[in-house]
Formats: C-alpha cells, structure tokens, sequence
C-alpha cells in the first residue's frame, strides 16, 4: 500500500464512486475533515471512477452497490484490474446475503451498510488499507451465524465447529482483533489464536474473506 505519511501517522489515501451526490459529498467532507484519510477524488459515474482510480492508485476504493450503468459488482474487478494494490470496500443500503457474497467474491475487503456509524465506516478503511477484512457489524451477526449453523448441520462431525470456535468465527468476522477477541471471550491470544487455526483447518480457509465465500458456498444461496 502507498499510505503517506502524515507526521507520525499514515495517511490513508481513499477515492469515492458513489451516483447520489449528497451522501458522496458528506463522505468526502467527513475523511476530509479527519486528517487519518485523504480523499484523491470522487464521481459518481463508474467509468470515470475506473480511469480516476488507474492513475490515482488509492489505498482505498469505496463503491456503492447500486448505481447507473456500472454498479459496484461491475467495477470491483475492472478496478482490481488497474489498481491491484487498491483495496476495496463496498457501500450499500441493502443487508442481503447474496450481496455480501457477491462482492467478497469480487474481491471486496470490506461490506459497509448506509445505516452505519462513520466511526464503522472509518474502521472498515483502516482495515482494507491493512489488506484486512470488515463486515459490517449491522449484518455480521444474523448472516455468520445462519451460514455457520447451515455449515455444522450439513457437515461431517469431524468438521464441526465448536460452541467457543462458533463465537471466535463470528467475532472475528465482525472485525475483531486477536487481542479484542481475547477480552471479549476471557481466554488468551494464544488461546485465540489456536481457535482461529483449527477453524481455518476444519473449512479448509486461508484468509477470513475466503471464510466468508466458503460459507456463503456451503449454503449454496
């Protein structure tokens, strides 16, 4: 990643494609106003948004869903095409499943919901800058925990997850550290750590984004 520097802290550079120009104008101003992020350019057209991001080269890409023409699905790859090193997270109004799925598939860091905090929306940032993953917390728990009770009911009983791996399965995809995760279930990073490498084992997972699309297949949406 190309994060600048800014003193003693990266500056997180970030490009918005958004068609509704107020929510995108309030975007810019909020990261502009934040002097973590830096905001390289906006649109609200997705074939602009492709050339703009090509000679930009944000950190981060932030796409709405929904728009006119080329929607955010359409754009992640064609992005990802121009500027591999961008990564990106999607904006939308719509909680759905299939969504969700659709743009981690296509290569997406981070699902953001409309209806979320800036607070949220800025760590989804921070995250993708760091080539991490972030589900939106306002879908997170209902959608992980179905696609997790589909996968122990359909599969064999030596790939079943634990109660405690449930728990650090669904923490984790709500964008919890290893260290957050500790406190939030008594137990130590070590101890963490050894659940996140025996989940990862049992879905046969690398990353949390391929965790994601293995239990949105295994649903089979």
């Amino acid at each position: 990643m190309s994060m600048q520097k800014h003193g003693a802290q990266s500056t997180v550079t970030v490009f918005i494609v958004d068609d509704h120009q107020l929510f995108r104008q309030g975007l810019k101003l909020m990261l502009s106003s934040d002097p973590e992020f830096k905001v390289v350019g906006d649109t609200g057209d997705g074939r602009d948004g492709i050339r703009q991001i090509e000679k930009s080269k944000p950190d981060v890409a932030i796409l709405d869903i929904s728009m006119p023409g080329l929607g955010g699905l359409e754009l992640a790859p064609r992005i990802k095409e121009v500027a591999p090193r961008t990564s990106i997270i999607m904006v939308s109004m719509y909680d759905n499943p299939n969504y969700v799925y659709q743009a981690f598939k296509v290569g997406c860091k981070g699902y953001v919901l409309k209806s979320d905090s800036t607070e949220e929306l800025k760590r989804a940032i921070r995250m993708a800058a760091r080539d991490e993953t972030f589900l939106s917390p306002g879908i997170s728990s209902d959608f992980i925990n179905h696609l997790i009770d589909k996968v122990n009911a359909s599969s064999g009983m030596d790939a079943l997850l634990t109660r405690r791996e449930y728990e650090v399965c669904r923490l984790m995809l709500q964008g919890r550290s290893t260290q957050q995760l500790a406190e939030d279930l008594c137990i130590s990073p070590k101890t963490v750590r050894v659940h996140l490498a025996n989940i990862m084992k049992k879905l046969s997972c690398q990353s949390r984004t391929e965790l994601i699309i293995r239990l949105q297949e295994m649903e089979k949406f």
